[in-house]
């Protein structure tokens, strides 16, 4: 057993293409009911057919109805030894406390704006795509940390780009402003010119920015300079 799959194996190809019948996944946004759970839940005792454990992977589990999570909790309670229950949520606060007691429980990291324009680069030479490296990095950062939305941003700007990533293009896409204009509101909020950063708002809201794209613009300078008197802070007690 290992945690990094070899991905030449039978098993590994038919997992990736979703024919194997040892991993069984189910949709609880769409199936929420007691009646899907048991459909599922009526295969536990059969041994799996070529892998080692039979994987159930239940997307969305917070879905579920209550009738269906109690359906699904005797079975959690004694789980037959070749059987492996795989739960995925964005909202763990909605699973059942007597379920996440018998879960182990991993809580995934977003990734990091490095890690997205790795994935987005490798996507765009893959493809013979042309990109600007800010219009990336627009991007990865607009996706907070999920990689299905950031592709589905660039999947977006290719398409309106004509198969090239375009800062205008994603500016547009993303209603963002000109990073002048953000660093003038920026200074603006910091001097305590009200009427002047109002001014300014309603002029880049005219213009077609997203108010909540402009806001996160000027916090995320905020974070720049924070950081930046942060570290300078540690050289100097340092020296």
């Amino acid at each position: 057993p290992t945690p990094h799959p070899c991905g030449i194996c039978e098993n590994c190809k038919s997992i990736a293409a979703g024919r194997n019948i040892d991993v069984l996944e189910l949709d609880a946004a769409s199936r929420t009911g007691v009646d899907d759970i048991r459909d599922i839940l009526d295969g536990v005792r059969y041994k799996p057919t070529n892998c080692r454990y039979k994987i159930y992977i239940i997307d969305e589990v917070h879905m579920l109805s209550k009738s269906a999570f109690n359906a699904l909790l005797k079975t959690l309670e004694e789980p037959p030894a070749h059987v492996k229950f795989i739960f995925a949520t964005t909202e763990i606060r909605k699973v059942p406390v007597t379920v996440l007691s018998r879960c182990q429980r991993f809580d995934l990291q977003r990734l990091s704006i490095e890690d997205l324009l790795k994935l987005f680069n490798k996507i765009i030479a893959a493809e013979d795509l042309k990109a600007d490296d800010e219009a990336l990095h627009m991007i990865a950062t607009a996706a907070d940390g999920s990689a299905r939305d950031g592709l589905s941003l660039l999947d977006q700007a290719i398409s309106l780009g004509g198969g090239k990533v375009r800062i205008d293009i994603v500016k547009e896409m993303l209603g963002m402003a000109d990073r002048g204009q953000t660093f003038e509101l920026f200074n603006q909020m910091v001097g305590g010119d009200m009427q002047a950063l109002l001014g300014k708002l309603q002029e880049m809201y005219r213009n077609g920015a997203n108010p909540a794209a402009v806001i996160g613009g000027a916090s995320f300078i905020l974070y720049g300079m924070i950081s930046a008197i942060g570290v300078r802070n540690m050289v100097e007690n340092h020296v």
